[in-house]
């Protein structure tokens, strides 16, 4: 399993409004994630309207599937980073 960073900014027009109704939902997906192994932490920067995501998948098109399926989704831009141990360390 490969590990990411996915760096999510709110969509212009995206108002605390429309963020704050999606975020019970949110909630209970990430947590079914996470119990899955498909996602680890989520760290927000409001003041930057970015979200980190550190989520794991087989490739690129598995860890989509997993992004997409939370709630946050439809109202995000996405980057996503393959990330790997700094040289010489095993985890």
């Amino acid at each position: 399993m490969n590990s990411y960073i996915v760096v999510a900014t709110f969509k212009e027009g995206v108002t605390p409004e429309d963020i704050r109704a999606l975020i019970p939902a949110e909630q209970v997906q990430a947590k079914v994630l996470a119990e899955r192994g498909q996602l680890g932490f989520i760290k927000v920067a409001m003041s930057k309207r970015t979200v980190f995501l550190e989520a794991f998948g087989e490739d690129e098109s598995s860890l989509l599937s997993t992004i997409k399926s939370l709630p946050f989704f439809a109202i995000w831009d996405l980057e996503v980073f393959l990330t790997t141990p700094p040289a010489g360390v095993n985890f």
